[in-house]
């Protein structure tokens, strides 16, 4: 399910990249896409849905805005192949770097899957250097603040999740 107000703002940007396309694959998913203020991202991918923030998405270019929706709806593949217990227990590693290797992986493997699908939506290829390119350590180095964000809040604990992913919504 998706929300009507994305739907009506991914239907404006249709032209350049096709946003028509888009719509599609994400009805075709059967994830929820909801339209939500969120505190710092644009959009963030929850063990019930892809959470985005049109306001915000507002601002950015059309083949951003195209790339952040794949790439979370990678997420959202990836919660449904591991399952949402293990997606807990893996937000609860206890060795920090343990931690962050993980979260790399899974944020390089949303970035190629958001690449792929990009080019068979569009037939355009969507730069790697676009992307958060968290292959390169110097990347990684930088992303480790936003690891430390969830880091040790988890504690393979639903409850503790659901708190760490409503303190990014703004009521």
């Amino acid at each position: 399910m998706i929300e009507k107000s994305i739907i009506k703002a991914l239907k404006k940007r249709h032209g350049t990249y096709n946003f028509n396309g888009l719509i599609e694959y994400m009805q075709n998913t059967g994830y929820v896409y909801e339209n939500l203020k969120l505190k710092g991202p644009l959009a963030i991918a929850t063990l019930n849905g892809v959470l985005l923030d049109v306001y915000k998405l507002e601002r950015f270019s059309d083949s951003l805005v195209f790339f952040i929706i794949l790439h979370e709806t990678a997420h959202m593949k990836r919660i449904d192949r591991m399952g949402k217990e293990t997606m807990i227990k893996n937000l609860s590693i206890q060795d920090f770097k343990e931690f962050c290797n993980y979260l790399f992986v899974e944020e390089i493997l949303a970035d190629r899957y958001a690449c792929r699908l990009f080019y068979h939506i569009n037939k355009e290829v969507y730069n790697w250097c676009d992307t958060q390119e968290l292959n390169i350590e110097s990347k990684q180095k930088q992303y480790e603040p936003i690891a430390r964000l969830y880091y040790g809040k988890i504690k393979n604990d639903c409850e503790k999740y659901n708190e760490v992913i409503n303190d990014f919504i703004i009521n």
